[in-house]
C-alpha cells in the first residue's frame, strides 16, 4: 500500500517522540528503511530502487539517496556503480572472520574505556543497561538487540578513540540481523537475558573502577557467549540428536 508523505512523517514522528525530536527527511527515510532491513521485512539482497521507494514513501530521491548512503556506512546496504542499491547479504561464509575481528575490537575498546572513561560515560552505560533490562522484559528480539547495541556503543564511545569506536560499532551493526534471528527462541529470552543484564553491570563496575584487566576479561566472556549463540543458530541442530520412532 502506498503511503503518503504525511503518513510517513506521522509514523516517524510518533516513533521519535513528536515535535521535540523532529527529524529531517533523510533521517526519517533512514530510520524507516533501517527498521525494515533489521526486521527482515526487506530480505537480504533485495533491490532498493530509489524510484519505487520515492513513490511509496512520498519523498524526493535526494533524502532517499542520503539514507541509502548512511545505511551503506552501517553495513546494511550495498552500493554499486550503475546498479540499484541492495540490502546487504548475510554472508555466512565470512561470519567466522567477522566474529573474530569483533572480539578483538571489543576487547580493545572495553579495555581503553576502563582507562579513559569520564563520569558521563558511566552514567550513560548505567542508563543503557536499564534500557536493555526494560527491553528484555518486553520480549521483543528487535528491541532487545537494538538496546544491546546501544550499550556496547556506549562502551565504544568511552574508549577515547573515535576510529576504533566507529569501526567496532559498525561491525556490531553488521551482525544485528543475525542477532535478532538468534535471540528469537522463547527459551533464550527466559534463560539468558537476566544473565546479560548482570554481565553488563559487572562490566560497568570494572570500567568505573578503572580496572582494564577485569573489563577485558568480562567482555571476552560476554562476547564469547554471544558468538556461541550465533554459531549455534547458523549451524542448526545436529540431526544426530534426533531419534526417529518406527512408522506405525
Amino acid at each position: 500500500m502506498k503511503r503518503t508523505k504525511k503518513a510517513v512523517r506521522s509514523r516517524a514522528g510518533n516513533h521519535a517522540g513528536g515535535d521535540e525530536t523532529r527529524q529531517s527527511s533523510g533521517q526519517i527515510v533512514y530510520s524507516l528503511l533501517r527498521e525494515k532491513i533489521l526486521s527482515m521485512e526487506m530480505a537480504p539482497n533485495a533491490e532498493l530502487d530509489e524510484v519505487r521507494i520515492s513513490n511509496e514513501m512520498g519523498f524526493s530521491r535526494t533524502p532517499i539517496r542520503e539514507a541509502l548512503i548512511r545505511l551503506a556506512s552501517d553495513g546494511l546496504v550495498v552500493l554499486a556503480p550503475n546498479r540499484s542499491a541492495r540490502v546487504a547479504p548475510l554472508d555466512f561464509d565470512q561470519l567466522p572472520q567477522i566474529l573474530e575481528a569483533l572480539e578483538l575490537y571489543e576487547r580493545v575498546t572495553t579495555r581503553w574505556a576502563a582507562l579513559r572513561r569520564q563520569p558521563a560515560h558511566i552514567e550513560l552505560l548505567e542508563q543503557r543497561n536499564a534500557e536493555f533490562e526494560q527491553a528484555s522484559a518486553g520480549g521483543n528480539p528487535r528491541l532487545i538487540v537494538e538496546a544491546n547495541w546501544m550499550f556496547h556503543d556506549a562502551i565504544n564511545q568511552a574508549c577515547g578513540n573515535k576510529f576504533l569506536a566507529a569501526d567496532c560499532s559498525k561491525m556490531l551493526r553488521s551482525v544485528m540481523r543475525l542477532s535478532i534471528l538468534a535471540f528469537k527462541p522463547a527459551d533464550v529470552r527466559k534463560s539468558t537475558y537476566g544473565d546479560v543484564v548482570e554481565q553488563h553491570r559487572q562490566m560497568i563496575a570494572a570500567i568505573k573502577n578503572r580496572d582494564p584487566d577485569a573489563a577485558e576479561k568480562l567482555v571476552f566472556r560476554h562476547s564469547d557467549e554471544f558468538r556461541d549463540r550465533i554459531r549455534s543458530f547458523v549451524a542448526g541442530t545436529n540431526t544426530a540428536d534426533f531419534s526417529l520412532s518406527p512408522r506405525k
